[in-house]
């Protein structure tokens, strides 16, 4: 895990007397404490003391960079700095061409201390010194940087702030219809605990209405009026088809009455919910609210799926998930301040008017008055069949005189029974609708018919049989006519009732005094916390939002605990890079005088030879006398090619990039400053200076400049040491996303540090600023932006193995990289150290020792078709970092046995 990760090494700088008390404290909790110490070589032994303590809170690991003292035949070691917990890398002063302690020094040291402190290759390079005698080498490197541009860092910055920010546009909080989805959030990322403080819905222990009390005046009311639903309905199925026209259900029926019945029970109903509406109004339910409340038959009962402690977690467990979709701060804020708006509970008596609209009293006091009762059927309908079924009934023989009209007669007595049945009118007629069967236009009608049946049946001389047939028919077609007559009208007179409204009305009440009883009595209290909780963490966030914005106005000009821009580039002497052929042989151990180089283009030295390298370049192989290998250069692109090999290649990375210095200038004089190199950890620092960009050439340089020159070519754009080179990016597609995901998780952690405070005192929780630790975040986050483009993940990244690589944050291939740690990069390092060292190195051709290093977000970041199999990740000397912009290969070149001395301390005089 990310948090678990071995910290980063303190620098401590001891070439200006720097106490060594304030790198203690800082590793106080290290589990494993690393001081990455720069000091004069000439210095060491003096020193010994402070090396000492570092060690006096317990095991510690130290690597000394050893600067300057070129004048010294033997480098003199005290016992603390010896292997395997500690080692010396000595640099000489030319290996930058200015003085050691100037600013120029310091800023030349800077790729090679944020390479130092990352712990993967802090340990390995103190393995490898374990290794070589005393502890002590040379290193050679070869570094490819990859960084920003600062355009590009600037605007990735800006845009993140932006979207950040955001605006005041909440996102929808109300709960949608159905219900939840998978994980118990719903639809609209709200929690259950916080549906049920917004929707209409009932907890699953209120399902039963266990607050009315069996037997109690609401839960009587209620029954009452169910009851009177329920037989109102069984009356009308009664009534319809046969037996209610020919039978006696008609006459028990009595509709009219029931529906009045109806009435009166929906009235009490309503009447005693608008009075438990009534004494349950206000803020809060008092204890006489609730005994006034009990007489109603209503027990305020506790409910175990929402409570004022459940609040909390569940409106931080939607906090959080809104932050963790992305969402800008203040339209966050913003979705706060609706749920608090809505979950404040408005009080019992505001739902009088919702009440009045579920049921109306005037709907009420009409739902006794029935409508009229009448056929569905048009009258001319009526008539036509009237007539055609008596006209058949008249077709018997002379028996049709009589048959027809009697059918006729038999038709209009029908119709006259379905009045006096009608539906809308009581037994005692005291309700009474009316109604029109039209029975006389059914009796004339069927006489017509009889009549002209009669006279066909004559003239036609039917049968007898067929006469009786035709009579039996009609009779039989008459009685059917009418029931389905009758039941048709019941069901129609039955869809003019309001029967259909009272029910909705009952079920309207039941629902709305569920909600009363449910939303602003039960839950009131975990309502109001909620309201309150959720304006509080809205006033916090948009506190953060107010924050980021103040930066965003100003400029990254004010964030705190950034070195100021400095150049960083090196003096215009030491551009070049190194030829590994113009190592001489050292066999003097006198000091060679710089000369003008020969036509062969070798070094000249004292003895009039020309110096050479005995060993192949890279590996300290036997010399065959060929040429070193083929540039590697030339594979990698525009501006590789030749320069490659003298140092060039790779434009300066401006503004943040260039200048950055772990340990160095904070602009404080003396103590301990942020360290971005190490995540933010405060080191010793040397007094604040700025780099000089006047391009001064070291004073040696100007004394031989045509020998110096040959070492270190001079280079016009400054842009670093030789050994570095740099690769710049406009930044890729997933920059900007990441940095806005670091800083709303980073937002999140913050607002946790008040969830406490929110769920104990809403009212008090806002009243510890989060401007600090705002600042805070922001500041680190950019320092994170500086270092390595956000690249490595920060402790809190919840998902760190799926971090972009650098392809998607720089905008950069890692091609180079690849091919670079493939062909172990051998040719092209360039040792730290002048000519006139060299004498002082071993020439044992497997001495010295070499790893490779590169981030982990190079690997991280491989495209698919390459994958992380293409990179040299099973070879044992290539070290992965956790962080950092540098990847390369870092050689230590040991020192000859005679040339470095273990002192004690009493040796070394004054400590």
């Amino acid at each position: 895990m990310e948090q678990n990760r071995p910290a980063h090494a303190v620098v401590v700088d001891l070439r200006h007397g720097e106490p060594v008390t304030a790198a203690l404290k800082e590793t106080e909790h290290d589990r494993t404490r690393r001081f990455l110490v720069i000091d004069d070589a000439a210095d060491l032994v003096d020193h010994q003391l402070r090396y000492e303590q570092l060690y006096s809170y317990g095991p510690a690991r130290l690597l000394c960079l050893a600067t300057g003292a070129p004048g010294q035949r033997q480098l003199h070691r005290p016992l603390p700095l010896g292997p395997p917990e500690a080692g010396v890398l000595w640099l000489p002063d030319t290996l930058v061409g200015a003085a050691p302690g100037t600013d120029r020094f310091d800023a030349s040291l800077r790729p090679l201390l944020e390479l130092l402190v990352e712990p993967a290759v802090f340990d390995s390079v103190l393995g490898q010194l374990a290794d070589v005698p005393h502890g002590v080498a040379v290193p050679a490197v070869h570094v490819l940087e990859h960084d920003l541009t600062e355009e590009a860092r600037s605007r990735a910055w800006r845009q993140a702030l932006e979207h950040l920010t955001g605006q005041d546009l909440p996102v929808s909080v109300a709960p949608p219809e159905g219900g939840t989805a998978s994980g118990g959030t719903r639809r609209d990322g709200l929690t259950p605990e916080l549906s049920l403080l917004l929707g209409r819905s009932v907890p699953r222990s209120l399902a039963d209405r266990p607050w009315l009390t069996p037997g109690g005046r609401t839960d009587i009311r209620h029954e009452e009026c169910v009851d009177a639903l329920h037989d109102t309905r069984d009356a009308y199925e009664a009534i319809r088809g046969a037996a209610g026209l020919f039978g006696g259900a008609g006459k028990e029926a009595d509709l009219p009455a029931r529906f009045e019945g109806l009435a009166g029970a929906l009235a009490a109903y309503r009447a005693e919910v608008a009075g438990a509406l009534g004494d349950g109004g206000g803020d809060r339910v008092r204890p006489e609210q609730r005994a006034r409340l009990l007489e109603r038959g209503i027990e305020l009962t506790e409910v175990p799926e929402v409570t004022r402690a459940s609040v909390g977690p569940a409106l931080r467990d939607h906090t959080e998930r809104l932050l963790g979709q992305r969402l800008p701060l203040r339209s966050v804020a913003a979705t706060l301040n609706a749920l608090s708006g809505r979950s404040a509970p408005a009080g019992s008596t505001a739902r009088l008017r919702r009440l009045d609209e579920t049921c109306p009293p005037e709907r009420v006091a009409e739902l006794p008055l029935p409508p009229p009762f009448l056929m569905r059927r048009h009258w001319a309908a009526d008539v036509g069949l009237a007539l055609l079924i008596c006209c058949v009934a008249g077709l018997w023989p002379g028996i049709g005189w009589f048959s027809g009209p009697l059918c006729a007669a038999a038709g209009a007595g029908l119709a006259v029974l379905m009045l006096r049945r009608r539906p809308s009118r009581s037994r005692d007629g005291r309700l009474d609708g009316g109604g029109d069967t039209r029975a006389l236009a059914r009796l004339a009608a069927g006489a017509a018919g009889g009549a002209a049946g009669a006279f066909a049946g004559t003239a036609l001389s039917l049968p007898a049989w067929a006469g009786a047939a035709a009579l039996a028919l009609a009779l039989t077609a008459l009685v059917l006519l009418a029931v389905r007559d009758w039941t048709a009208a019941v069901d129609d007179w039955w869809g003019q009732t309001d029967w259909a409204f009272a029910a909705g009305a009952v079920e309207g009440v039941d629902e709305l005094l569920a909600d009363t009883v449910v939303h602003d009595w039960l839950l009131a209290d975990a309502r109001y916390h909620c309201s309150d909780a959720a304006r509080a963490v809205a006033v916090l966030v948009g506190s953060l939002a107010d924050t980021v914005e103040e930066r965003l106005d100003a400029g990254p000009s004010v964030d705190r605990g950034l070195p100021a821009d400095e150049p960083g580039g090196p003096s215009a002497g030491q551009a070049g890079g190194f030829d590994w052929d113009s190592w001489g042989d050292g066999a003097d151990d006198d000091w060679p005088e710089p000369a003008v180089p020969d036509a062969a283009s070798h070094t000249a030295f004292p003895d009039g030879g020309a110096a050479h390298d005995p060993y192949a370049a890279g590996d300290f192989g036997p010399d065959t006398g060929q040429s070193p290998g083929p540039d590697l250069g030339s594979d990698l692109g525009p501006g590789f090619g030749p320069e490659f090999r003298s140092g060039y290649g790779g434009d300066a990375a401006p503004g943040f990039g260039s200048g950055f210095r772990p340990g160095f200038d904070d602009g404080h004089a003396t103590g301990a400053a942020p360290d971005p190199a190490a995540g933010g950890r405060s080191v010793p620092h040397t007094e604040g200076t700025r780099a000089h960009t006047d391009g001064t050439r070291p004073h040696a340089a100007e004394e031989q400049p045509h020998a110096l020159r040959s070492l270190w070519p001079s280079r016009s754009d400054g842009d670093g040491p030789p050994w570095l080179e740099r690769e710049t990016g406009d930044g890729g597609p997933e920059l900007v996303d990441t940095l806005v995901g670091d800083l709303t998780h980073g937002a999140a952690l913050i607002l946790a540090s008040r969830w406490a405070a929110v769920e104990r005192e809403p009212a008090t929780a806002t009243r510890v600023p989060l401007r600090p630790l705002m600042n805070e975040l922001l500041d680190e986050e950019h320092r994170r932006l500086i270092r390595d483009a956000a690249a490595a993940p920060p402790p809190y990244a919840p998902d760190p193995g799926n971090r972009p690589g650098i392809a998607g944050l720089l905008g950069v291939s890692s091609d180079r990289v690849r091919r670079l740690l493939a062909d172990g990069g051998t040719e092209h390092v360039v040792p730290l150290c002048g000519a006139e060292h060299r004498r002082l190195l071993s020439k044992d051709p497997h001495a010295a020792r070499r790893f490779r290093f590169a981030p982990e977000a190079l690997r991280r970041g491989a495209e698919p078709e390459t994958g992380q199999d293409a990179w040299p990740a099973t070879a044992e000397d290539v070290v992965w970092t956790a962080g950092g912009r540098h990847a390369g290969v870092l050689t230590l070149v040991p020192m000859r046995p005679d040339t470095v001395r273990s002192v004690r301390g009493e040796e070394g005089g004054t400590r």
